[in-house]
């Protein structure tokens, strides 16, 4: 039988392209049934965030500003 470690190093053998392709087949077949239970903390943490933006103790951003802040904090180009 195929362990995950070895399926993981095959496929991490694969072509860029072929990675994401992978990436996306899989994604397809898992429904949100499949997904583990967020922890208590980081339910806890979406709470507090939550409740600051409601009481206008925190501003949100857009995705696309957010992204551009991120790539530009890793180093990586737009």
């Amino acid at each position: 039988m195929t362990t995950i470690v070895e399926i993981l190093a095959a496929a991490r053998a694969l072509p860029a392209e072929d990675r994401a392709r992978l990436i996306h087949l899989l994604w397809d077949q898992v429904t949100p049934d499949d997904w583990a239970a967020p922890s208590s903390a980081w339910l806890d943490e979406a709470n507090r965030r939550s409740d600051a933006i409601e009481a206008g103790e925190m501003e949100t951003d857009d995705w696309a500003h957010a992204r551009a802040r991120a790539r530009r904090k890793a180093g990586l180009s737009e």
